[in-house]
């Protein structure tokens, strides 16, 4: 009888072992093999205040060494650069604007969040929020909840994707959301010089 307990006992390990969630690293660890990322957005912003949502559309490229670059095109010309050098604005006048992250948070938290998910590095942010991964390689979401630091002005992030990231959907603490939808993933397309120079220079 007693030559059973241990067999028990490893028998429960191995199940809860099979039953533990996949890490967030796990699930998207094929994504670092992407050192360069060129993608399409469509923007969904609902706002409390407001009966309808804003929609914007633009481009966003994800470097693993440089940074995120995130323009919207439509219905106006914005930019925003994310570096390890810090976080600034691209104007319509092409004009480069220093900011802080107090400036602008959900754009700050939004680039560590997309640079954690191509560097496969989400303990990155283990200082800013608990994050939770779900599903398979194929399919898979990760969770993003605030820590209390975090918490201020924001409630909650899902990431999906597949082979690459396919949705971004934030709530705000505030009652705000955004939703982003990427398409046309592309991982041939070389820097332009302008983007280059944006990265370079924020």
């Amino acid at each position: 009888m007693t030559a059973l307990v241990p067999a028990a006992l490893l028998l429960c390990a191995g199940l809860l072992q099979a039953q533990a969630p996949p890490s967030a690293d796990a699930l998207t660890a094929h994504l670092k093999d992407f050192s360069l990322l060129h993608v399409d957005f469509t923007q969904t912003r609902t706002l409390a205040a407001l009966s309808r949502p804003l929609k914007s559309s633009g481009s966003m490229v994800l470097s693993k060494e440089q940074g995120v670059l995130w323009q919207i095109r439509k219905p106006l010309t914005l930019g925003f650069v994310i570096t390890p050098k810090g976080l600034a604005e691209v104007g319509a006048d092409g004009k480069v604007r220093l900011k802080t992250a107090k400036d602008a948070p959900v754009v700050a938290q939004m680039g560590r969040i997309l640079q954690s998910l191509l560097q496969g590095k989400w303990s990155a942010l283990e200082d800013f929020f608990t994050v939770r991964g779900e599903g398979n390689p194929g399919q898979w979401k990760i969770l993003l909840t605030p820590k209390p630091q975090t918490a201020a002005f924001l409630k909650g992030i899902q990431i999906s994707g597949g082979r690459f990231i396919q949705r971004v959907h934030v709530d705000e603490a505030g009652g705000d959301s955004m939703e982003l939808v990427f398409e046309r993933p592309r991982t041939a397309d070389p820097l332009t010089a302008a983007e280059a120079r944006l990265l370079a220079g924020a």
